[in-house]
């Protein structure tokens, strides 16, 4: 390898080029390679700050609540509904934290906030009319602590079929 460069530089009589022009030549060389660096190091800088920030749900802890069937009282043409769900598999480690249920029918439709205890979570709703023909009403827990579930969570309640409102 170095006899090769050797012959080329032997080769290569620097002096009929003049210095000035081989002095230009390694000046654009270096502004080159050095360009390129900068480059190469910014560009290295973009991609370290876009792949070290995360999505916030890869680290979503999931916990997993257990449905009750739903306990419902009849006053008449009212109805008293009372949904539960107990804790199970990672749930544990949200006692005390709130618990946002969505509650879906005629007469309790909205979200309501409660606190998540060792017992679990209930959700009281009613008077609900039993009027108007057959409904049903669903309720489901959210998010513990902003954590969603890692299981379904919709629990449902429809009125008896012995009642007899119209």
């Amino acid at each position: 390898m170095i006899w090769r460069l050797r012959i080329f530089l032997e080769k290569l009589d620097l002096r009929k080029l003049g210095w000035k022009r081989v002095l230009v030549v390694v000046v654009a060389v270096a502004a080159l390679v050095t360009a390129g660096a900068v480059f190469a190091v910014l560009r290295g800088g973009e991609k370290a700050a876009t792949t070290t920030t995360s999505n916030p749900d890869d680290y979503v802890n999931l916990f997993y609540l257990r449905g009750i069937a739903p306990k419902t009282k009849v006053q008449g043409c009212a109805m008293y509904i009372h949904f539960t769900w107990k804790p199970d598999y990672h749930a544990d480690q949200y006692i005390g934290s709130p618990a946002l249920i969505l509650a879906d029918g005629p007469g309790i439709q909205g979200t309501y906030k409660k606190t998540f205890k060792a017992s679990g979570v209930s959700l009281d709703v009613g008077p609900v009319t039993l009027g108007g023909g057959y409904r049903i009403w669903s309720a489901k827990v959210l998010t513990l602590d902003g954590d969603p579930p890692g299981n379904p969570t919709t629990i449902q309640a429809a009125p008896p079929a012995n009642t007899k409102c119209g």
